[in-house]
């Protein structure tokens, strides 16, 4: 991975990066944060509120998750120069 910006992987819970979770209410499971370190966004397809247990003002940031462009800034304002 010498010539590349940005490296997205999916399902890499254990590695010390700033991570994006992709959350779904129908799926019927409670985000990862705050158990999982490193989580800087929760992109999601319900309102901020219907994250369980997540406080309105701390907590990660809420994306849209068909607002692909504020994904992709969040991303990139996150990545870590390794």
């Amino acid at each position: 991975m010498q010539h590349c910006d940005v490296v997205l992987i999916e399902g890499f819970k254990n590695g010390g990066f700033p991570k994006l979770e992709v959350w779904r209410a129908e799926v019927g499971r409670p985000t990862l944060w705050p158990d999982w370190p490193g989580i800087t966004a929760i992109a999601c397809d319900s309102p901020p509120g219907a994250v369980a247990d997540r406080p309105t003002d701390t907590g990660p940031l809420m994306l849209d998750l068909s607002d692909t462009a504020a994904i992709a800034r969040h991303v990139m304002e996150h990545a870590v120069d390794r």
